[in-house]
């Protein structure tokens, strides 16, 4: 289904936060901030701005911000406002390489027993009985 700038707009609307008194105008010496409730998504190409009842998505050209009127450069958009995924980082996982099991081990550990395994604890290293469950 194809979808059109209004659609990608509502759909932008819900995925920005509401801040209210963000809208303030200067007359003369005095500044007064608007009670609108307003949406605001931005990046480096495009900004995003909703002030009920209207919504529209700008590409910004140096200091001239002009309204998008296609689909492909409101999808671009949309793309853009989305934030990167951050991925959790393990401890350790800088310069991780590949670690080899020595021979000596390799041989030591085929010698458990089959229904037992290897627990180091208080007690010391000793094996234990691994549980079955039914």
């Amino acid at each position: 289904m194809a979808k059109t700038v209004s659609q990608i707009e509502k759909a932008l609307k819900l995925k920005a936060q509401p801040k209210s008194g963000a809208i303030s105008v200067k007359l003369g010496a005095k500044k007064f901030t608007l009670p609108f409730e307003v949406r605001f998504l931005s990046s480096k190409e495009f900004i995003f701005v909703h002030v009920p009842p209207c919504a529209g998505i700008f590409s910004v050209e140096g200091s001239i911000a002009k309204q998008v009127e296609s689909v492909d450069q409101a999808e671009a958009a949309t793309k853009s406002f989305r934030s990167p995924s951050k991925r959790a980082k393990r401890a350790g996982a800088k310069g991780r390489g590949t670690v080899e099991m020595p021979d000596e081990l390799s041989a030591a550990l085929s010698k458990i027993p089959a229904g037992y395994k290897l627990v180091s604890d208080k007690k010391g290293t000793r094996l234990v009985k691994t549980r079955t469950r039914k």
